[in-house]
Protein backbone atom coordinates (compact mmCIF):
# COMPACT_ATOMS: atom_id res chain seq x y z
CA UNK A 1 0.00 0.00 0.00
CA UNK A 2 1.41 3.38 -1.02
CA UNK A 3 2.06 6.23 1.40
CA UNK A 4 -0.71 8.20 -0.31
CA UNK A 5 -3.22 5.40 0.31
CA UNK A 6 -2.19 5.10 3.98
CA UNK A 7 -2.54 8.85 4.41
CA UNK A 8 -5.93 9.01 2.75
CA UNK A 9 -7.38 5.96 4.50
CA UNK A 10 -6.31 7.32 7.87
CA UNK A 11 -7.72 10.74 7.08
CA UNK A 12 -11.03 9.28 5.95
CA UNK A 13 -11.33 7.43 9.26
CA UNK A 14 -10.68 10.62 11.25
CA UNK A 15 -13.17 12.65 9.23
CA UNK A 16 -15.72 9.89 9.52
CA UNK A 17 -15.59 10.15 13.31
CA UNK A 18 -15.73 13.94 13.45
CA UNK A 19 -17.88 15.14 10.56
CA UNK A 20 -21.60 15.09 9.98
CA UNK A 21 -22.83 11.95 8.13
CA UNK A 22 -23.44 13.74 4.81
CA UNK A 23 -20.07 15.47 4.95
CA UNK A 24 -18.34 12.25 5.91
CA UNK A 25 -19.91 10.32 3.04
CA UNK A 26 -19.00 13.01 0.51
CA UNK A 27 -15.42 13.17 1.78
CA UNK A 28 -15.10 9.38 1.82
CA UNK A 29 -16.36 9.10 -1.76
CA UNK A 30 -14.00 11.86 -2.90
CA UNK A 31 -11.06 10.07 -1.31
CA UNK A 32 -12.13 6.76 -2.84
CA UNK A 33 -12.27 8.45 -6.24
CA UNK A 34 -8.80 9.93 -5.75
CA UNK A 35 -7.31 6.61 -4.61
CA UNK A 36 -8.82 4.71 -7.52
CA UNK A 37 -7.98 7.25 -10.22
CA UNK A 38 -4.37 7.53 -9.04
CA UNK A 39 -3.95 3.83 -9.82
CA UNK A 40 -5.37 1.19 -12.16
CA UNK A 41 -9.05 1.60 -11.39
CA UNK A 42 -10.20 -0.53 -14.34
CA UNK A 43 -8.18 -3.48 -13.06
CA UNK A 44 -9.25 -3.06 -9.42
CA UNK A 45 -12.77 -4.47 -8.82
CA UNK A 46 -13.20 -2.60 -5.53
CA UNK A 47 -12.80 0.66 -7.46
CA UNK A 48 -15.64 -0.07 -9.88
CA UNK A 49 -18.55 1.03 -7.61
CA UNK A 50 -17.17 4.51 -6.71
CA UNK A 51 -16.02 5.21 -10.27
CA UNK A 52 -19.25 3.94 -11.85
CA UNK A 53 -21.07 6.23 -9.41
CA UNK A 54 -18.80 9.08 -10.55
CA UNK A 55 -19.43 8.46 -14.25
CA UNK A 56 -23.20 8.39 -13.68
CA UNK A 57 -23.08 11.55 -11.56
CA UNK A 58 -21.14 13.44 -14.24
CA UNK A 59 -24.23 13.36 -16.47
CA UNK A 60 -26.45 15.02 -13.84
CA UNK A 61 -27.10 18.79 -13.95
CA UNK A 62 -25.04 20.76 -11.44
CA UNK A 63 -22.43 18.03 -11.02
CA UNK A 64 -19.49 18.89 -8.74
CA UNK A 65 -16.40 16.72 -8.87
CA UNK A 66 -15.97 14.87 -5.54
CA UNK A 67 -12.76 15.95 -3.85
CA UNK A 68 -10.71 14.63 -0.96
CA UNK A 69 -10.02 17.50 1.48
CA UNK A 70 -7.47 15.44 3.39
CA UNK A 71 -5.25 15.35 0.30
CA UNK A 72 -6.29 18.83 -0.91
CA UNK A 73 -7.35 17.23 -4.19
CA UNK A 74 -8.61 19.32 -7.08
CA UNK A 75 -11.55 18.71 -9.34
CA UNK A 76 -10.51 16.78 -12.43
CA UNK A 77 -9.53 18.67 -15.56
CA UNK A 78 -9.52 17.48 -19.16
CA UNK A 79 -6.73 17.91 -21.71
CA UNK A 80 -7.49 16.12 -24.97
CA UNK A 81 -4.07 16.51 -26.59
CA UNK A 82 -0.49 15.73 -25.67
CA UNK A 83 2.03 18.56 -25.65
CA UNK A 84 3.63 19.28 -28.99
CA UNK A 85 7.28 18.21 -29.40
CA UNK A 86 9.82 20.69 -27.99
CA UNK A 87 10.12 23.73 -30.24
CA UNK A 88 6.75 23.14 -31.92
CA UNK A 89 3.69 25.34 -31.43
CA UNK A 90 0.14 24.09 -30.84
CA UNK A 91 -2.25 25.90 -33.17
CA UNK A 92 -5.78 25.48 -34.49
CA UNK A 93 -7.25 25.64 -37.93
CA UNK A 94 -5.74 22.44 -39.35
CA UNK A 95 -4.77 23.52 -42.88
CA UNK A 96 -5.41 27.23 -42.44
CA UNK A 97 -2.66 29.71 -43.34
CA UNK A 98 -3.69 31.86 -40.40
CA UNK A 99 -4.87 29.59 -37.58
CA UNK A 100 -7.70 31.12 -35.54
CA UNK A 101 -7.21 31.72 -31.83
CA UNK A 102 -10.69 30.37 -31.01
CA UNK A 103 -10.20 27.09 -32.81
CA UNK A 104 -9.22 23.78 -31.26
CA UNK A 105 -5.43 23.55 -31.17
CA UNK A 106 -5.28 20.20 -32.92
CA UNK A 107 -2.04 20.56 -34.88
CA UNK A 108 1.61 21.19 -34.09
CA UNK A 109 3.75 23.30 -36.36
CA UNK A 110 7.29 24.60 -36.59
CA UNK A 111 9.02 26.90 -39.03
CA UNK A 112 10.79 24.75 -41.62
CA UNK A 113 14.11 26.52 -41.07
CA UNK A 114 13.99 25.55 -37.36
CA UNK A 115 13.34 21.85 -37.93
CA UNK A 116 16.31 19.65 -37.04
CA UNK A 117 14.58 16.26 -37.32
CA UNK A 118 15.01 13.89 -40.30
CA UNK A 119 12.41 14.45 -43.05
CA UNK A 120 11.47 12.04 -45.83
CA UNK A 121 9.39 13.44 -48.69
CA UNK A 122 6.75 11.20 -50.19
CA UNK A 123 6.53 10.32 -53.88
CA UNK A 124 6.23 13.65 -55.73
CA UNK A 125 3.16 12.65 -57.75
CA UNK A 126 1.28 11.35 -54.70
CA UNK A 127 2.83 13.70 -52.20
CA UNK A 128 1.86 16.95 -53.88
CA UNK A 129 -1.43 18.53 -52.83
CA UNK A 130 -2.53 20.62 -55.81
CA UNK A 131 -5.20 22.48 -53.82
CA UNK A 132 -2.87 24.30 -51.46
CA UNK A 133 0.61 23.38 -52.64
CA UNK A 134 1.56 21.46 -49.49
CA UNK A 135 3.94 18.53 -49.73
CA UNK A 136 3.44 15.27 -47.88
CA UNK A 137 6.34 14.01 -45.80
CA UNK A 138 7.32 11.84 -42.87
CA UNK A 139 9.30 13.02 -39.86
CA UNK A 140 11.06 10.84 -37.32
CA UNK A 141 10.01 11.95 -33.82
CA UNK A 142 11.23 9.94 -30.82
CA UNK A 143 12.02 6.99 -33.05
CA UNK A 144 8.61 6.95 -34.77
CA UNK A 145 7.69 8.06 -38.28
CA UNK A 146 4.96 10.72 -38.19
CA UNK A 147 2.96 11.95 -41.20
CA UNK A 148 3.60 15.62 -41.89
CA UNK A 149 2.88 18.40 -44.35
CA UNK A 150 5.33 21.01 -45.57
CA UNK A 151 3.19 24.07 -46.25
CA UNK A 152 3.96 27.62 -47.32
CA UNK A 153 1.57 30.32 -46.15
CA UNK A 154 0.32 32.99 -48.52
CA UNK A 155 2.47 36.11 -48.80
CA UNK A 156 1.33 39.14 -46.80
CA UNK A 157 -0.54 41.58 -48.99
CA UNK A 158 -0.26 44.42 -46.48
CA UNK A 159 2.11 47.40 -46.66
CA UNK A 160 5.10 45.26 -45.64
CA UNK A 161 4.44 42.75 -48.45
CA UNK A 162 6.42 40.05 -46.65
CA UNK A 163 7.10 36.72 -48.31
CA UNK A 164 5.16 33.64 -47.25
CA UNK A 165 6.52 31.39 -44.48
CA UNK A 166 7.08 27.66 -44.74
CA UNK A 167 5.93 25.46 -41.86
CA UNK A 168 6.10 21.79 -41.05
CA UNK A 169 2.73 20.59 -39.71
CA UNK A 170 1.78 17.40 -37.88
CA UNK A 171 -1.41 16.27 -36.15
CA UNK A 172 -1.22 16.90 -32.43
CA UNK A 173 -1.16 13.53 -30.62
CA UNK A 174 -4.16 12.71 -28.45
CA UNK A 175 -3.75 11.59 -24.86
CA UNK A 176 -4.55 8.03 -23.89
CA UNK A 177 -5.36 9.41 -20.42
CA UNK A 178 -6.87 12.87 -20.96
CA UNK A 179 -8.11 13.55 -17.40
CA UNK A 180 -5.96 14.61 -14.46
CA UNK A 181 -6.31 15.34 -10.76
CA UNK A 182 -3.84 17.22 -8.58
CA UNK A 183 -3.34 16.44 -4.89
CA UNK A 184 -0.86 16.77 -2.02
CA UNK A 185 1.10 13.62 -1.19
CA UNK A 186 2.18 12.56 2.32
CA UNK A 187 5.15 14.94 2.13
CA UNK A 188 3.00 17.90 1.13
CA UNK A 189 4.31 17.82 -2.44
CA UNK A 190 1.83 18.61 -5.19
CA UNK A 191 1.29 15.65 -7.52
CA UNK A 192 -0.64 15.13 -10.74
CA UNK A 193 -2.28 11.84 -11.72
CA UNK A 194 -3.53 11.18 -15.27
CA UNK A 195 -6.38 8.76 -15.98
CA UNK A 196 -9.18 7.86 -18.36
CA UNK A 197 -12.78 6.95 -17.65
CA UNK A 198 -13.08 4.11 -20.16
CA UNK A 199 -15.23 1.32 -18.81
CA UNK A 200 -13.29 -1.95 -18.31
Amino acid sequence: MTILKVLLLGAVAIVGAAALPSQSQASEWGCQVLLCLSGDWQGTPSCHPPIYKLIAAMEAPGFDWPTCPQANSSAARFEKYEDCPPGWQAVGGNDSDRPGMGQERNICRIAADRLTLPVTFMNSRLGQNHDNGSRQAQIEINGKLVAAKIQTTAADRGPSRSNGSTFVIISRPMREKPWFIEYDDANGMRQRSWFNLNMP
